[in-house]
């Protein structure tokens, strides 16, 4: 019984930390915003220590920060701490890109399928979807390097910045021409030129960077009006 009970509170932590995990990603909780924790079990339906974990665990993702006698806020970064995260991610990214093995016919398919439903996502408006088949795109190529340890740092830092570069891939000028990148990287990838793909990947990273800083910028901006 007691297994059950704890396999029971740790899918409601799973499930709270993915439903959290969203709302900051796509901006429905905003950074800076205070989580009222009675009110965010009632909504999710889970019990206070399920919670709690949940918010443990974005806290250890670098998408919460607890303040003593206060509780939990999510966080929010300025101009300088995006370019550190970017900083690190073009050095991990670049070493992941260079490790990775030819995919097999499936696999390039597979990685085909994944930016042709991106551009779906992108004609339907939906940019929710839109995130989260961005991020299955390119966390399916870093599968293919056996750097498994850079990639999980990767992803943490992935985490870190995606309530901001949500804002960016909402950009309707901008969605055409990430799926048009992201077919040019596959076919980089699908020649075995790691070198061209590295570099077709810094551009599409440094494309990103520039929007998501200056729309932070302009946050702050009407922040201080």
């Amino acid at each position: 019984m007691p297994s059950a009970l704890a396999d029971t509170e740790l899918d409601a932590t799973a499930r709270a930390v993915r439903t959290l995990r969203d709302k900051v990603m796509s901006r429905r909780i905003g950074p800076g915003q205070q989580l009222r924790q009675d009110e965010l079990a009632e909504e999710l339906g889970v019990s206070r220590s399920p919670l709690r974990e949940a918010l443990r665990t974005l806290e250890a993702e670098g998408l919460l920060v607890h303040v003593p006698n206060q509780g939990y806020f999510v966080v929010r970064l300025r101009p300088a701490d995006l370019q550190q995260i970017y900083v690190m991610r073009r050095l991990m990214e670049t070493e992941i890109l260079k490790s990775l093995r030819k995919p097999s016919a499936s696999e390039a398919l597979a990685l085909g399928n994944e930016n042709a439903r991106l551009k779906e996502f992108v004609a339907s408006g939906s940019s929710l979807r839109v995130l989260q088949a961005n991020r299955r795109f390119h966390f399916a190529i870093f599968a293919l390097s056996p750097l498994d340890l850079v990639i999980r740092q990767v992803e943490r830092l992935w985490h870190l910045s995606e309530s901001y570069r949500a804002a960016y891939l909402w950009l309707p000028a901008r969605q055409d021409q990430i799926v048009e990148e992201h077919a040019a990287m596959l076919f980089a990838l699908g020649r075995g030129d790691l070198e061209e793909l590295v570099s077709l990947a810094d551009a599409h990273r440094a494309a990103a960077e520039k929007s998501v800083i200056a729309l932070l910028r302009g946050e702050e901006d009407l922040g201080s009006d």
